[in-house]
């Protein structure tokens, strides 16, 4: 186990930032910033924050977040991680579920059955008597007609939902900004400065993004706009299908 403080102020030391530097460029107050390099994490907000927090400044560091994050939320208390494991598929004290393997092999006899009675089917109909009689025009000596053709359907473009489309656009200044898929661990699908007007867009049911300079930036959201409650980064955002989640309050994007 190393240490994280230590880590994070002899990094800024090796790039001879200070304490001042960082938080100019990262929007992260000096005392954060601090209490990141003292571990003295009960300063700050809470868990979230904290994991944010060491993930925007080690980013910057030219760390490896997932490193520093891992080991912060190793340290965590036990019952704490089990309140979040076991929603996703925890053993509950109703016991462990059923297996399935019987059942789905009872139903692939049976799926296996009826697909044999179908061939000997079609093949006693193929070959009985009522098979052999002519069924085609020519065959009965009658003139066919010509088919006449059918116009071809023409193809339909759906388009992406739009409480799945978040667009983040900096209109009055520079803003850091990560985004990322399926939560604040899932995967990266951006890390870096967005430069003033320019826009970034972004699809997916499930998004999640760390902002280092909300009060820069226009937050569109299933095409409206999200009024940011914060002016001081890094802050996270998080969109679920539609609901827009800041901190402890989660409200609906109505369309």
């Amino acid at each position: 186990m190393f240490e994280i403080g230590s880590t994070l102020r002899e990094a800024r030391v090796r790039r001879n930032l200070t304490l001042q530097q960082v938080e100019e460029d990262t929007k992260i107050r000096v005392k954060y910033v601090q209490a990141m390099e003292n571990e003295d994490f009960d300063v700050m907000p809470g868990p979230t924050y904290v994991k944010g927090f060491l993930r925007t400044y080690s980013d910057y560091l030219g760390l490896d977040p997932d490193v520093i994050v891992g080991e912060y939320r190793s340290r965590e208390p036990r019952s704490a991680a089990r309140v979040h494991e076991e929603p996703f598929g925890g053993v509950s004290t109703l016991g462990k579920p059923r297996s399935h393997r019987g059942r789905n092999t009872i139903v692939l006899v049976a799926v296996v059955c009826l697909l044999v009675l179908g061939v000997i089917w079609v093949l006693g109909r193929n070959q009985s008597p009522e098979s052999q009689l002519p069924s085609k025009p020519d065959d009965l000596g009658l003139a066919s007609a010509s088919p006449t053709p059918s116009p071809s359907p023409i193809p339909s473009l759906t388009p992406a939902p739009v409480k799945d489309i978040v667009k983040i656009t900096a209109k009055d200044g520079e803003c850091w900004l990560e985004a990322r898929r399926d939560g604040p661990e899932g995967k990266k699908l951006f890390s870096g400065t967005v430069t003033d007007g320019e826009l970034k867009k972004f699809r997916g049911k499930h998004l999640w993004f760390s902002l280092g300079n909300p009060v820069a930036v226009r937050f569109v959201a299933a095409g409206k706009k999200v009024k940011l409650e914060s002016d001081v980064g890094p802050w996270p955002v998080e969109v679920i299908k539609g609901k827009v989640k800041q901190g402890s309050e989660t409200t609906q994007v109505k369309q």
